[in-house]
């Protein structure tokens, strides 16, 4: 049963994981009526919304005639990706004629393979690779990649499905790894860049595209591809900031997003700036939910859901207003089922520690780490400088134990 809404506008968030809290409180900052979904029925959001249904966020169909049966009597009126879901968003917001991209650019930013293809196609700076679904066809690009070269699942997210490999006898065990991690059943042969990667978050509206930031990621636990910190602002030097972002924009203009979010991964290695992926959504990571925020005080959340409402981009919403730096590090324990936790309460009392996040609890396990869906503790740091920041870190990660049997 739906409560109806007559006056108050709605906005639905697809998924309501702890990473989408942030957006689920700036829609209900904003005076908007928030309805959200997914397939865990305890997802921690659901507490701060005005309703919630159990769809799995993959579900098109679903949310397609969740989303219409509600459009009416909730006056619904915007759709907000709140993971890695713009395919859903975009069917939802093309069936009800909501402001958002065509589905066939969001298939096509969410497709690693078709993106690889359209942006080789129109000489954009992407490391070469080729989709394969043999191993005979993956002994053949890897033949044109070289080593080392990364083996990707085509259409999935969190690296699931990643690894670096440096030998063809690797080869076999990477590849089944990224077809049973891919819907397609197929996977990419890459390039690996040997460089220095970094987030880039712009918005596309009407015609324009708006810089709000990129961070400096680092990664860890190779040959698998794992985030274990990113710092944001980056401190690359401006030349080189706006040379990458001259790359992300010939890079979304190429997928055809042309509104809304283009978040981009971009490697900076010898040949310069080489875009690695872009999916048609705001960064996840605590990224855009709180290391922007927090270090220049941009709202890039905010801003993505003005225009999704069909208002125009309210600019002052990607106006720096804080000059400091964030940082959001992973805190990685053994692998073990977790006896105890301890210095959680201590290490948040540090002066410029701004959150933890700890996902499991007491009597649950910690999985090897393979790829970024196993990361569970995050320390979310702010200092002057990136130095500042990184030392706040290191200070609460030496009070927080887990121990493990």
């Amino acid at each position: 049963m739906h409560n109806t809404i007559e006056q108050q506008e709605s906005i639905l968030i697809v998924s309501a994981g702890i990473m989408q809290i942030p957006a689920i409180l700036t829609a209900k900052r904003m005076g908007l009526n928030v309805i959200a979904t997914d397939r865990n029925a305890e997802a921690p959001g659901f507490e701060f919304c005005d309703c919630s249904a159990i769809i799995d966020s993959k579900d098109i169909e679903g949310h397609v005639a969740y989303a219409k049966e509600i459009q009416k009597s909730h006056n619904l009126r915007a759709v907000f990706a709140g993971s890695d879901v713009a395919v859903t968003v975009a069917e939802i917001t093309n069936a009800l004629g909501l402001p958002g991209i065509p589905v066939e650019v969001a298939k096509r930013s969410n497709d690693k393979a078709s993106m690889k293809r359209r942006w080789l196609e129109d000489g954009i700076a992407t490391p070469f690779g080729e989709e394969v679904s043999s191993l005979r066809e993956a002994e053949e690009a890897l033949k044109k990649t070289g080593f080392p070269a990364i083996i990707k699942a085509v259409d999935n997210a969190a690296s699931r499905g990643s690894r670096m490999i440096r030998q063809v006898s690797e080869l076999p065990q990477a590849l089944e790894n990224a077809k049973a991690a891919s819907r397609t059943g197929t996977a990419i042969v890459e390039q690996y860049i040997l460089g220095v990667e970094l987030s880039v978050e712009t918005i596309v509206w009407n015609g324009q595209h708006y810089h709000v930031g990129m961070a400096d990621r680092e990664f860890g636990f190779h040959p698998f591809h794992i985030e274990t910190a990113h710092l944001d602002p980056t401190n690359k030097p401006l030349f080189e900031q706006n040379e990458i972002y001259r790359l992300v924009d010939a890079a979304a203009d190429s997928l055809g997003i042309n509104f809304g979010p283009a978040k981009a991964d971009v490697i900076l290695g010898p040949r310069g700036p080489m875009i690695l992926e872009m999916p048609a959504r705001l960064s996840g990571g605590f990224h855009s939910q709180y290391t922007t925020p927090i270090s220049s005080g941009k709202d890039p959340i905010q801003a993505v859901m003005e225009i999704s409402l069909g208002r125009k981009l309210n600019d002052s919403l990607l106006e720096s207003k804080k000059n400091l730096f964030s940082m959001c590090g992973g805190v990685f324990p053994n692998p073990g089922k977790i006896l105890s936790i301890d210095g959680v309460e201590e290490a948040k009392k540090i002066q410029g520690v701004e959150k933890i996040f700890v996902t499991k609890k007491m009597g649950e396990y910690i999985d090897p780490y393979v790829d970024n869906g196993n990361r569970f503790c995050w320390i979310i740091t702010s200092g002057k400088t990136q130095s500042d920041a990184r030392d706040v870190f290191e200070k609460a990660r030496s009070l927080i134990k887990f121990h493990v049997s």
